[in-house]
């Protein structure tokens, strides 16, 4: 029996969703993943103004590049991300000091996408369902290690309630985007392109620090255990415009919305050992892109973008210090920005290669470094090479390496009453990306 194109479509599609759903991410530039696909990874994540080569990246970044591409195509991409995370801390009142490596070995993931043009040739529709954004980290407590000695009100706590850390920490945020919309053409060479792009969270952070902790033995505060993650809807979108100013430069332009995303919550266990329900909110941040596609040759071309990421306005990342009950109130990040720049070159008809670089300026200031030990997202630079290969007619196989350069940032510890003196916390954070995937016409 022949199963329909748009039967075979609906089932990739779903095959996808369940995939990204059950693997997390490592984000590099800050809470977003750097590059989205093999042909954006590859040229720094630069699509803003578009490439006729690059569906997941250029749709992804900016709706209005969806007229770019012919009916019926559609990209996959399957990646994984090699973290090396490397936490040291010390307290020189207890001659204490420690290393720990985060036990993320690798972070697979996988996105994809699709357009087709509708009756009028000026439209086009898109869907896809992109890994946008997330977080994999755990470091065990540790009997070497301050910052991951059992909470100062754990039972098994050497300093009998007078000291501790944070215990085992472990961190799960990911964050699938499933982009749907529209794309049309419109004379002088503008394009136009908006979607709703509803999204699924799930998330986990334990020990809950955002929640008020209990009181173990010798009074100590004691923070809960979160013993499972959880997953919650979203829903935001995104507009953008394209100028094909002639046959060698265009500039693209677009504005995506935070995600407003349904209060996380969970179903803990505290330090007295009853059961208790806590919440957080963290939205995804607002984000405006603007880039430009340059052919220096018709076989060689410079795409570069500049993005805005609004993380000091976004519930979740814009408040830090601990409020009145000992619960840590936020992340306290600030507003970033990303350079992203690439070049493509055709070596054949067949064989296209790219080179790209990423920056991203750090959103989370130093002095923040001991409220995000579970969250060590300091990446700001990158480089990366890759390749797409023609197979058959109207098929390629695209390929990528991105290597984040190790980046270190140190603070204090904090309490309640502000820097804990004698204290010390330090990030080192570095890795590796790999990512294969397929274009095709459909």
């Amino acid at each position: 029996m022949k199963i329909p194109r748009e039967n075979l479509l609906q089932a990739a599609c779903l095959a996808a969703a369940c995939a990204v759903l059950a693997s997390p991410a490592l984000a590099t530039d800050g809470y977003f993943v750097q590059g989205f696909g093999a042909v954006n990874a590859a040229l720094g994540g630069a699509a803003t103004a578009g490439n006729d080569q690059d569906l997941i990246g250029s749709i992804y970044k900016n709706p209005a590049t969806a007229v770019l591409f012919p009916d019926r195509t559609a990209s996959i991409v399957f990646g994984d991300i090699i973290p090396r995370i490397r936490i040291d801390s010390s307290v020189t009142a207890l001659g204490l000091s420690g290393s720990s490596d985060s036990t993320v070995n690798g972070v697979p993931y996988l996105s994809l996408m699709a357009n087709w043009k509708s009756a009028d040739p000026d439209l086009t529709w898109f869907a896809g369902v992109v890994s946008e954004a997330g977080l994999s980290f755990h470091a065990a407590t540790s009997a070497t290690n301050p910052i991951f000695f059992p909470q100062a009100g754990a039972v098994g706590n050497p300093f009998g309630g007078q000291f501790g850390g944070f215990g085992d920490v472990r961190s799960t945020l990911y964050v699938i985007r499933i982009p749907l919309g529209v794309a049309g053409a419109m004379p002088g060479g503008w394009s136009w392109g908006f979607e709703l792009a509803p999204s699924v969270g799930r998330n986990l952070f334990t020990p809950a620090a955002f929640a008020p902790p209990t009181l173990g033995p010798d009074y100590a505060p004691v923070y809960a255990t979160v013993q499972q993650e959880n997953m919650e809807l979203g829903l935001g979108a995104q507009g953008g415009l394209r100028w094909q100013v002639d046959k060698d430069v265009s500039f693209g332009f677009s504005l995506s919305s935070p995600t407003w995303f349904h209060t996380y919550s969970w179903n803990v266990k505290t330090g007295t050992g009853s059961p208790e329900t806590v919440t957080f909110r963290m939205d995804r941040p607002l984000t405006a892109q603007a880039g430009i596609n340059y052919a220096i040759a018709d076989s060689t071309h410079i795409v570069a973008d500049l993005g805005y990421i609004a993380y000091g306005s976004t519930p979740g990342f814009e408040n830090s210090g601990f409020r009145a009950n000992g619960s840590i109130a936020g992340l306290g990040w600030k507003d970033s920005w990303t350079f992203e720049l690439g070049v493509q070159h055709a070596l054949t008809k067949d064989i296209v290669v790219r080179a790209g670089y990423n920056y991203c300026s750090d959103p989370i200031p130093d002095s923040m470094t001991f409220y995000n030990v579970g969250s060590p997202l300091y990446i700001s630079q990158h480089l990366s090479i890759g390749t797409s290969v023609s197979v058959a007619p109207n098929v390629t196989i695209d390929v990528s390496y991105t290597h984040g350069f190790s980046h270190t940032q140190s603070s204090p510890w904090y309490n309640p009453y502000g820097a804990v003196p004698g204290t010390n916390i330090t990030a080192q954070v570095s890795g590796d990306e790999f990512a294969v995937g397929t274009t095709f016409r459909f």
